[in-house]
């Protein structure tokens, strides 16, 4: 476990790792037959250029992240801590960009990375259970850089035939090849402009939902008990 440790703070080590895992994405996704659903939503801003904010689950960021169009640009929020690193330099290998932080630990300054990019005309993803969790339960802060940046939210899930589903706090589904799969997206979320508390509550708990909802519809699609949300963690105000 210590040579593990040592081997994988080697830049060459971790640069090798990162390139595997997105090549065995990548590998995974061209051998599964994939059913879209509701593709219409984004695509109508794929095609006028229009930002939206989109959003998944964590544990399912192996089965959304190979399928983007490449020919979509996209930024990713990901975290700063040590994972989040690994996970930028894979998707990176994908051809989607980053913007460092979460909507938990460091949310007021990533928050604003996401506003500004959104501003911009950039189309931007959040995994909003992420980092940490709780598993499925969405932060606010998804739902308020949405409100400042006057964009509406579309989220999307995905599930696959073969599939390992690890005991991580995420339930994160490792994806296996030579199966089918199945992109389900939803219909955009649209948030008043307004900042409060209850504003912002209320279009939180509306994307949960929406992303709880085509969670366990794609996993039914694809003969699997759909993965159940963890207990909601405690209530906390997010200022801009």
């Amino acid at each position: 476990m210590r040579l593990v440790k040592k081997m994988l703070r080697s830049a060459a080590v971790r640069a090798f790792l990162c390139r595997l895992a997105s090549t065995y994405m990548r590998f995974a996704s061209w051998t599964t037959r994939w059913e879209i659903v509701g593709e219409e939503h984004p695509r109508g801003h794929w095609d006028s250029g229009q930002p939206f904010l989109g959003c998944f689950w964590h544990g399912r960021m192996m089965l959304v992240a190979p399928t983007w169009p490449r020919e979509i640009p996209v930024d990713v929020l990901i975290s700063r801590h040590g994972d989040g690193q690994l996970i930028s330099t894979v998707i990176g290998h994908l051809g989607m960009g980053t913007i460092e932080g979460s909507t938990s630990r460091g949310a007021v300054t990533a928050l604003r990375g996401v506003i500004r990019k959104l501003r911009s005309g950039r189309i931007v993803a959040i995994t909003p259970d992420g980092p940490r969790g709780p598993r499925m339960r969405a932060a606010g802060g998804l739902a308020l850089a949405a409100a400042a940046a006057r964009v509406p939210v579309i989220p999307v899930s995905a599930a696959m035939s073969r599939c390992r589903i690890l005991g991580s706090w995420d339930r994160f589904i490792l994806p296996l090849p030579f199966g089918r799969g199945v992109i389900v997206w939803g219909a955009p979320v649209l948030l008043p402009t307004e900042t409060d508390h209850d504003t912002i509550e209320a279009g939180r708990l509306a994307i949960e939902t929406a992303l709880n909802r085509l969670s366990e519809e794609a996993d039914r699609r694809m003969g699997h008990t759909p993965i159940q949300p963890a207990p909601p963690a405690p209530e906390t105000k997010i200022t801009p």
